[in-house]
């Protein structure tokens, strides 16, 4: 491999599609989501991104881990317990596999993310 095949998301931009939760899971607002896979490694179980939100509150259930940087805005990540964190821009964490709770964008947010599914 070369230089070519580093992927920088500043040199490469890609175009945002719609990204939209299922109705089911939505629980406020209606968020105008939209995602930009930069890169897919060839067993399709690692892929990275920008990911844009408006404001609205939603179930997570993670079936897979995600590292999230965030961009822009501000989020909550909650639990089924209670429990819950605040991030804003320049936050970096991780939602590991198994994870349920509620995700909630409460100003409109923007982050990079790195998925690997282990299935």
């Amino acid at each position: 491999m070369t230089i070519e095949s580093v992927v920088a998301f500043r040199d490469q931009p890609v175009p945002a599609g719609p990204f939209i939760t299922p109705p089911e899971r939505l629980l406020e607002g209606n968020p105008l989501q939209t995602i930009a896979n930069y890169f897919t490694d060839d067993s399709e179980k690692l892929i990275s991104g920008v990911w844009e939100s408006g404001p609205g509150k939603w179930q997570a259930v993670s079936d897979r881990n995600e590292f999230c940087y965030i961009l822009s805005g501000r989020v909550v990540i909650a639990d089924d317990q209670g429990g819950a964190k605040t991030f804003t821009a320049g936050d970096a964490f991780v939602i590991p596999k198994g994870f349920q709770g509620t995700w909630e964008v409460l100003e409109d947010a923007r982050k990079y993310y790195v998925i690997l599914s282990t299935d």
